[in-house]
């Protein structure tokens, strides 16, 4: 059984303050080590329970977050940046499964522990045939591109609610109760380690029961921006269409192409203030 783990931080355990987000600061040096820790959890018990080979893609910022003399030395680990598949590179057809760790909710969403989708300045919403995803909807559907099921997300309680909604019947790990943007009640590390024990016990026993997110025909995504000049930008891409000032659409009948003209996207709308 071979796994892929996809590993942000905003949503990690114990995170909740933009000094333990941002690098060249010491709290950021030891949220990366409880960062660390948390993906050792869920190796430990993919390997626990049958899995021969475990990928541990780092997606957070500049993605070279994890350390890994710290970890567990079983795993691999794809770091660094920029990666064409951004937080899903690694994935191909030869998984069984797929885990998120340290996710986060979408842009807007009520007191969503540092909600944010993909760009956190720059992108206000992102839809796919007009349903209003976070980064956990959309990466599934390049997980389900190579038919890989989406067996667990970890991140704060209304992550693993709008997880429910953006992907269908997963097991949620709620590491925290959301209290507000730089707040949480954090879950005991006992209580952390028996949740993720309990729940990946269970996806790892019925990994064929769980949700593959695979788009037929021409699939549409609109990206609205905070402001009008980076929609603007964007429409350098020839295959973007201006929807009003501030959101742009793409298109294709293949979501793993619609997904290289997003990544596009976020590039030239972050190449301008």
């Amino acid at each position: 059984m071979k796994i892929f783990i996809s590993v942000d931080m905003e949503g990690i355990w114990g995170v909740v303050s933009p000094a333990h987000i941002n690098s060249g600061t010491k709290e950021y040096e030891r949220m990366r080590r409880l960062m660390t820790k948390e993906a050792n959890i869920v190796i430990e018990e993919a390997f626990n329970n049958g899995a021969t080979e475990v990928i541990v893609n780092d997606s957070h910022d500049n993605m070279d977050n994890l350390l890994i003399e710290e970890l567990d030395p079983r795993a691999q680990l794809i770091s660094g940046s920029p990666k064409p598949l951004s937080m899903m590179q690694g994935i191909d057809n030869t998984f069984d499964g797929i885990i998120y760790i340290g996710y986060h909710s979408r842009c807007g969403t009520p007191n969503g522990v540092f909600n944010h989708t993909y760009m956190g300045s720059t992108i206000s919403s992102i839809a796919i045939n007009r349903k209003e995803m976070g980064e956990c909807g959309i990466n599934a559907g390049v997980g389900g591109y190579f038919g890989v099921p989406i067996l667990a997300i970890a991140g704060d309680d209304l992550l693993a609610e709008q997880a429910l909604e953006e992907i269908g019947a997963v097991e949620t790990i709620a590491v925290k109760k959301a209290l507000g943007r730089y707040t949480a009640h954090n879950l005991s590390y006992n209580d952390l380690k028996k949740t993720y024990s309990e729940k990946l016990k269970k996806a790892f026993s019925n990994i064929k029961d769980y949700p593959i997110i695979k788009y037929k025909d021409n699939i549409i995504m609109d990206i609205e921006f905070f402001t009008e000049v980076k929609a603007e930008n964007v429409m350098l891409l020839p295959e973007a269409k201006r929807i009003n000032e501030r959101t742009i659409r793409i298109e294709s009948d293949d979501y793993l192409e619609l997904f290289m003209k997003f990544r596009a996207c976020m590039t030239l709308a972050g190449a301008i203030k």
